[in-house]
């Protein structure tokens, strides 16, 4: 596929020869030209004495016939690339589906419940405390300020951020910033900076969200290591203590993401299984599509997790690759594309073999031995299929896949059977061409429109110097349609016209790899004091009744009038007055002032005992 950006006019996509069906119409156009001359000069009749054809409707209905019949063949063409390009897309998604489905359930096992995040289910009482799960929050005194923003499109700051103090620079600085801390890509400019989720919080103590775990639980799945220390499998968390899984790592993102064992632990090895034979079903299925002969090499790569990116345009390949996959220097390469002898069996297989198709773990020699068993484009990827099947099968009643019911497995089954499905819509168009009788057609008038539009401007073209312009251009447009509707006919061979299968591939294997990021980081919630900070202040403040006991304010006990034991029993009384109002003292509090307040509030309860048991004492 040629990527091209959108200039003035379109003048930049004039300078492109290589996939350009416009350069291939040249030919056609120029030849034509030549005959234009020849027919002008060399015709013994004065062309304002004798004319041929007394009107130009007799040509007109021959233009125009084959006009419709070469749009309706490149409007075909046009079609046939659009549902490739579809059919593609869908049976990558629905393999991939299926993948991410039994990645999930696989979580969903007992063996992995000492890393699974709370369910809110098992807290339903919260409900009832006014939080919230945002994951940020604005100052109240802004938020009037951001609805004004909003509102406002002429200002990026409004009038009441100058009442508040806020200068316009100030507001460019807070969108320059979001652009770098919120960003969703990793780029040199992006800052990996934690504090601003802590200024977040400080807004608003109601919110639901705790500081998460970076690691995806894996940290609580891997515990320690030989010397005790913490361990995960994406995440570096030995340095850091037992906090680690809450700090971003300062050094820059591994290249590997998900797949990386920086944190001292493989991914599960069912995990990698299934990544593995997922990806490989995709690149079987994609190699037929693009060769499906069983006589030429069609060979597959190992897939490093972060590498480069395929270049989807086969012009920006590198020097290496380049070699490798023409045997011309580019000079040859294009004369040999202008003349259409670029596609044949020899040189595909070669184009082929310097760009494979790329597996997540490689691809082991007994795999090679049965895929090279297999005999025809649709019986390898149907072994594929058929291992990957089995895996699930054979998981599920061992019990990897958790507590799932059948019905469940058997509609992931059906996400693998759809995207068969739409691999076969895909050898539909790769395997049956464009009809031979319109291709053969459209190929007789496009020729005869060479000798048939010169005769017309000779008649009725008075200056040589439009005659041939108008030659040019009349047969360069038909005969260039013809060549676009041959180019796009079959949208799995034709480079650098076809659809870009490798890259496609690539972006399909980064996605099964976030398979080994385990949960989501925010769903540790249970780990934030905010659940204990609310829940102890409606029990301090309004007097919740939990498992049938009243907790509320804290009250003094009557001590008895014997002084020999009213110290011992005062003691005893503020013991018990501590023990049984434990749940009373807030873990955590919203502000200091309010911990000074509960604090003080305390005290003087407690004083007051005191003051008490000494008076019996002293008694």
């Amino acid at each position: 596929m040629i990527e091209y950006y959108r200039g003035a006019y379109g003048a930049n996509l004039l300078t492109r020869w290589h996939g350009s069906c416009l350069v291939k119409a040249f030919i056609p156009g120029a030849f034509s030209v030549a005959l234009y001359f020849i027919l002008w000069f060399f015709d013994p009749t004065p062309q304002q004495e004798v004319s041929h054809l007394s009107h130009p409707y007799a040509v007109g209905v021959l233009v125009s016939s084959v006009s419709f019949l070469i749009i309706f063949r490149a409007n075909y063409g046009y079609q046939r690339y659009w549902e490739a390009c579809t059919t593609v897309h869908h049976l990558m998604s629905k393999w991939m589906d299926c993948a991410i489905f039994i990645g999930v359930f696989h979580l969903q096992s007992d063996h992995y419940k000492d890393m699974r995040p709370p369910n809110f289910f098992d807290y339903s009482y919260l409900n009832d405390q006014n939080l919230t799960r945002d994951r940020e929050s604005i100052p109240p005194p802004l938020e009037e300020e951001v609805c004004n923003n909003l509102c406002s499109p002429t200002s990026v700051v409004s009038e009441r951020s100058i009442e508040m103090g806020l200068s316009h620079a100030e507001g460019g600085a807070e969108l320059r910033r979001r652009r770098y801390e919120k960003s969703i890509h990793s780029t040199k400019n992006t800052i990996r900076d934690s504090s601003r989720d802590t200024i977040d919080r400080a807004h608003d103590q109601t919110r639901l969200f705790g500081p998460g775990r970076l690691d995806g639980g894996w940290g609580k799945m891997y515990p320690n290591d030989i010397n005790g220390n913490p361990t995960a499998t994406y995440y570096d968390i030995k340095k850091f203590g037992k906090d680690a899984s809450r700090i971003p790592p300062s050094e820059p993102l591994d290249k590997r993401g998900f797949a990386s064992t920086k944190g001292g632990r493989t991914p599960s090895l069912f995990l990698q299984e299934l990544t593995h034979l997922a990806s490989l079903l995709c690149a079987v299925a994609l190699t037929t599509l693009r060769n499906d002969l069983d006589d030429v090499e069609s060979p597959l790569g190992v897939y490093t997790p972060g590498q480069k990116w395929p270049e989807v345009d086969p012009h920006y390949l590198s020097k290496d690759v380049r070699r490798q996959a023409y045997e011309q220097g580019p000079a040859m390469r294009n004369i040999r594309y202008l003349l259409g002898i670029d596609q044949t069996k020899h040189s595909r297989t070669i184009y082929n073999a310097a760009r494979p198709m790329l597996v997540i773990g490689g691809v082991s020699d007994n795999e090679i031995a049965f895929l090279q068993r297999a005999r025809g484009p649709s019986a390898k990827t149907q072994l594929v299929w058929n291992w990957i099947s089995d895996l699930i099968i054979r998981e599920h009643h061992s019990g990897t896949l958790g507590n799932v019911g059948p019905p469940i497995i058997s509609r992931v089954i059906q996400f693998l059977s759809d995207g068969m499905l739409y691999y076969n819509h895909a050898r539909k168009i790769m395997f049956t061409p464009f009809p031979f009788p319109h291709a053969q057609l459209s190929a007789f008038f496009v020729l005869m429109m060479v000798l048939a539009i010169p005769l017309l401007m000779v008649q009725y073209a008075n200056e040589p110097w439009l005659g041939t312009i108008l030659t040019f251009l009349t047969v360069t447009c038909l005969s260039g349609l013809h060549e676009v509707a041959r180019e796009l006919e079959n949208p799995f061979r034709n480079a650098p016209n076809d659809v870009p299968l490798c890259t496609l591939l690539a972006f399909y294997n980064e996605a099964l790899i976030t398979m080994f990021s385990g949960h989501h980081p925010d769903a540790y919630w249970n780990e934030s004091d905010i659940i204990k900070k609310k829940m102890s202040r409606d029990k301090a403040m309004n007097g919740v009744k939990e498992e049938g006991h009243e907790v509320g304010a804290l009250e003094i006990p009557t001590l008895s009038t014997d002084s020999s034991d009213s110290v011992d029993e005062g003691n005893v009384a503020v013991k018990k007055l501590f023990v049984e109002n434990t749940d009373a003292l807030p873990q955590s509090v919203d502000s200091l002032e309010e911990l000074k307040r509960l604090i003080e509030k305390q005290e003087e309860k407690i004083k007051q005992l005191q003051d008490r048991v000494q008076k019996k004492g002293l008694v």
